[in-house]
């Protein structure tokens, strides 16, 4: 019989619940002090730790079985988007089903590197370049869909959740770097024929942002001056200036690290890194006590995933990253984004802390 209880890693979840409290004292300051915004906030954190506990409950063995089913409902509702999607700031990327609004591109983040290991693990074995090509086939699928919203950060991503599971499945050093260099030989093609004039306008902001300081390079500035003007020690809880008088833009958001870093600076963001770190390395070392290769891939890749976000958003409002659309992980105000990442860790409990693996 399988047993369906929740299966939890309290040093994993009591690190998720510092993040969060730490993001919830942030969105109350950086929001302006909105008791909507914030209520919002609580509940969707609420929501998301609801979800570790109860996908955390279902037997890996039932994951493995619905994972091309998920798959294909990930294809199916990113094709909804291209016929019904809803527009924000010239992307398609919204669905609207009844009163709730979700992007269907946060699907793909356990879905993608779900299926890739599942096709690994039907065929066992080392990946090859005939197994490597099927995974990149199927992971290009949902990517492409991506692409075309216009979303390059995102099937970009999606590629990388791929690589993430095969890199895990021993994928030789030889094909990893030819892929590196086919993405080095890809970027002047991407630059000419792909990207968009606003993606190319990041890159020559990061670049550069003091050549257009009150246009492109706005925003990076100001997130600059915020992060050094916080200092070792910070300016104290609701004490942020650049975030308050609304010199950072998106301070609740896709920057709310600077806003984060004005108010606990250096040893605040110390922290914080600390506690990401934290959660990434300790999902990799129960990865690895993982017996079953499935389990063992997809929550290794989610794991590594976990960390790009972080390294990602912080990387960009810092200056050492072009910017992106990408919320930092159980910190930032927003809805999919945060359930989501409660519905990868509640996965990753399953697939880690269910012991024996059975077929049952």
């Amino acid at each position: 019989m399988l047993n369906y209880r929740p299966r939890i890693d309290y040093p994993l979840l009591l690190a998720i619940i510092l993040v969060m409290l730490l993001g919830s004292l942030t969105v109350w300051s950086a929001s302006g002090f909105s008791e909507p915004m914030m209520e919002r906030h609580l509940v969707r954190a609420l929501i998301s730790l609801t979800c570790i506990m109860v996908m955390s409950a279902i037997p890996p063995i039932k994951y493995q079985h619905i994972t091309p089913f998920l798959y294909g409902l990930a294809v199916v509702l990113l094709l909804g988007v291209i016929v019904m999607g809803d527009s924000t700031n010239g992307s398609q990327r919204w669905l609207a089903l009844g009163p709730i609004r979700f992007q269907p591109s946060e699907l793909v983040k356990v879905a993608v590197p779900m299926m890739v290991a599942w096709l690994i693990v039907v065929d066992a074995g080392r990946p090859d370049l005939k197994k490597i090509g099927l995974c990149l086939l199927v992971t290009g699928v949902p990517a492409g869909l991506i692409f075309i919203q216009p979303d390059l950060d995102g099937a970009i991503f999606a590629v990388i959740y791929a690589l993430f599971v095969l890199y895990f499945a021993g994928m030789s050093w030889k094909i990893i770097g030819s892929f590196l260099g086919a993405i080095a030989t890809a970027v002047p093609l991407l630059w000419f024929f792909v990207m968009e004039a606003y993606q190319k306008k990041r890159v020559t902001q990061f670049l550069n942002p003091e050549s257009d300081p009150l246009g492109a390079g706005y925003q990076i500035i100001q997130s600059l001056i915020a992060i050094g003007s916080g200092g070792v020690r910070g300016k104290g809880w609701m004490h942020a200036t650049q975030g308050h008088l609304g010199f950072i833009p998106e301070s609740h958001t896709d920057f709310i690290f600077s806003t984060f870093a004005e108010e606990w600076g250096y040893m605040g963001s110390v922290l914080l890194m600390g506690l990401y770190l934290f959660i990434t390395l300790r999902v990799i070392w129960l990865a690895c006590q993982c017996e079953h290769p499935f389990n063992r891939l997809v929550s290794g890749a989610l794991a590594l995933s976990f960390f790009l976000y972080a390294f990602i958003n912080t990387g960009m409002v810092s200056g050492v990253l072009p910017v992106m659309g990408s919320p930092l992980p159980f910190f930032s105000y927003g809805g999919t984004a945060m359930i989501t990442q409660g519905v990868c860790f509640g996965i990753i409990m399953s697939l880690c802390l269910y012991k024996p693996y059975t077929s049952k």
